[in-house]
């Protein structure tokens, strides 16, 4: 990629006749087991500064959050909001889900099957990115293979994020290459990835 700083706006049309702009629809799959219970005002800080830099709208950036432990719960899908200040209000009233054991897994399948569909708002039979970005503390107790298998299948772009207690191997398996795979070792960290994440973001868009 080019070495010149790096513009988190989007960018500009490729050409004076072209309409190509590039923008993402991202689902962020977020641990709201047990395990989080503390540290989830940290998760929520981190959604909000980083989608705060999206330009959301119909035809633009669009973001969802699902919550998973033992089960997956959506708390908005990609269709939800068209505005980036309703989403923002959004993750600011976000309760943390709780629960135990972590399954990844079923979590994958709950987001393929439920998530990433023309009736939740995505449209990934447009070409529109679709990413998916897990933010983990543990590792998962049940096989993430099949649905993981799925998604890739998909076009489905995944980025990890492991905390602390989550399994590292298993985060960089999940994720689309390990390069789009981070951890902090304390949630207080989160903040210093974000310019990683909007830059992989920007990344996948090109």
């Amino acid at each position: 990629g080019p070495q010149e700083p790096f513009n988190y706006l989007k960018k500009s049309p490729l050409a004076a006749d072209s309409e190509y702009i590039c923008y993402d629809y991202i689902v962020f799959l977020l641990d709201g087991s047990d395990n989080t219970r503390n540290a989830f005002s940290a998760f929520q800080d981190f959604l909000y500064k980083v989608i705060e830099r999206f330009d959301i709208g119909s035809k633009k950036d669009r973001v969802a959050v699902i919550q998973f432990s033992n089960l997956a719960q959506a708390n908005f899908f990609l269709n939800s909001f068209m505005r980036k200040e309703d989403v923002l209000t959004a993750i600011r009233r976000l309760s943390h889900k709780g629960g135990r054991p972590l399954k990844m897994g079923a979590a994958l399948q709950y987001v393929k099957d439920n998530v990433f569909t023309a009736a939740s708002g995505s449209r990934y039979t447009e070409n529109v990115p679709q990413i998916l970005v897990v933010l983990s503390s543990g590792p998962s107790s049940d096989s993430v293979d099949l649905p993981l298998a799925s998604l890739k299948e998909s076009n489905v772009t995944i980025l990890t994020i492991a905390t602390k207690g989550s399994d590292p191997k298993e985060m960089e398996k999940i994720s689309h290459a390990p390069s789009y795979s981070l951890s902090v070792s304390e949630m207080d960290e989160l903040q210093n990835i974000q310019d990683q994440i909007l830059y992989s973001l920007n990344w996948i868009c090109e």
